[in-house]
């Protein structure tokens, strides 16, 4: 018997949940899990450093307050999901 549509996305959404917990993304808030899967979408295996404005440039960020993004990459980074680059002003990240 052919799955429905409904049935496609509830399997697909609990392979999400358990790649979430797998990579300890359980815990983040829609917003951290927002912004990481964006440095994740920007960010390529020949690059993987990116820049503040290319953060704040995302699609899926346009609608993101900045105060709520620098405490998302501040809380990315003390859980060890992300590294800030260079010197505190470079405004560069890549995931850790």
């Amino acid at each position: 018997m052919k799955e429905s549509s409904p049935q496609r996305l509830a399997r697909l959404l609990q392979l999400v949940r358990s790649l979430e917990s797998d990579m300890g993304m359980a815990t983040l808030s829609k917003a951290e899990k927002l912004l990481f899967t964006s440095l994740a979408d920007l960010s390529t295996p020949a690059n993987p450093e990116v820049n503040i404005e290319q953060i704040v440039a995302h699609p899926d960020l346009k609608a993101m307050p900045a105060p709520t993004m620098y405490k998302c990459l501040r809380d990315l980074q003390t859980k060890g999901m992300l590294e800030k680059i260079g010197t505190p002003r470079s405004g560069k990240y890549k995931l850790a």
